[in-house]
Formats: C-alpha cells, structure tokens, sequence
C-alpha cells in the first residue's frame, strides 16, 4: 500500500513522517525563542488548544499569541524548507 500514493496508508505515512520532521526541527530552534513563544506555540499546535484560551493562560492579547505562533512557524518553515512536501 506504501507505493499507491493515494493510498490510506501513504497519507498516514506522510502525515506521521512530517509531524515527526517538524517536532525534531523545533527542537532545533527552540533555543532562539523565549520560552513563553515555544509553550505558547506548543499549545496551539501540538496540544490544539485555542488561541483565546491560550491567551488567557499566558495573560496575553490574543493578537500577541498569534504574533508568537507566527514568529516558530517562520523559523520552523526556514529550517523545513526542502525536507517537508
């Protein structure tokens, strides 16, 4: 099933193999970023929390949560680039 690239299995694969990508690289460079910016990107993608709700854990704007999501998402898409389809 893993040739089929339509496959269930293929799409899980790829799905898996990507997450996996992107947890290594921001491990990588959570070290540039304050440790609040990394919990609160963090929340919102690894654990799928909202942003209203993580804004009110952090005592934020919910603007500013979305500015620090933003901010690891750029640096992660640098250090991706060429690695993930």
């Amino acid at each position: 099933q893993l040739s089929d690239p339509d496959s269930p299995l293929t799409s899980e694969w790829n799905a898996e193999h990507d997450a996996h990508v992107v947890r290594r690289i921001l491990a990588l460079v959570e070290t540039d970023f304050e440790p609040a910016t990394v919990r609160i990107f963090r929340r919102l993608v690894v654990d799928e929390a909202r942003a209203p709700e993580v804004a009110s854990e952090m005592g934020m704007a919910v603007a500013a949560v979305y500015a620090a999501k933003s901010r690891v998402l750029q640096r992660i898409r640098q250090e991706a680039e060429g690695l993930l389809d």
